[in-house]
């Protein structure tokens, strides 16, 4: 509960390794909810959580799909009296996840129709609204070890009411 102190200005942490197994998605989510934040909003934890979900779920249905040896995800979770910050780190092939997310916003301009009656690539548009109507930044970069990030953070304003509202 946020007693209207100051936040606390060291950061918060965490990191969980997980089996690259749908059958983890609870671990996953369990973990998450353990690292409430009463400085979080509701609704940006929530929008976290699905992000959390999509990103944990596409690193074991396609970046790992086609690897022999087990591989595992790692989960980064950062927050700062500043910003909010989380990691989805897999062993795939790169993937230029900027291109993809270009596609797939030129796909639903020119189609005029409404991006939830797609077929595939839900992931991507849920990705698209976070940044353009939620204020989210994500990035997909090849790190130096060369496993893949997928990155999502968001301000947290001292300006924000108790109820999570902007």
């Amino acid at each position: 509960m946020n007693s209207g102190l100051p936040v606390d200005s060291r950061p918060t942490k965490r990191e969980l390794a997980v089996n690259s197994d749908l059958d983890e998605l609870e671990s996953v989510l369990t973990w998450f909810e353990r690292q409430g934040h009463p400085d979080v909003p509701s609704d940006l934890w929530m929008q976290a959580q699905l992000a959390l979900v999509e990103g944990f779920t596409n690193a074991v249905r396609h970046a790992h799909a086609h690897l022999a040896a087990p591989q595992q995800v790692h989960l980064s979770l950062q927050i700062t009296s500043q910003a909010f910050c989380l990691q989805v780190i897999d062993h795939g092939e790169p993937f230029d996840f900027t291109a993809a997310l270009a596609r797939v916003e030129a796909e639903i301009t020119a189609s005029g129709q409404n991006p939830l009656a797609r077929e595939a690539h839900w992931g991507l548009v849920m990705f698209l609204k976070l940044q353009k109507e939620y204020g989210w930044t994500i990035s997909h970069c090849r790190r130096d070890d060369g496993r893949n990030e997928l990155s999502l953070s968001h301000p947290l304003r001292a300006d924000e009411s108790a109820d999570g509202s902007y």
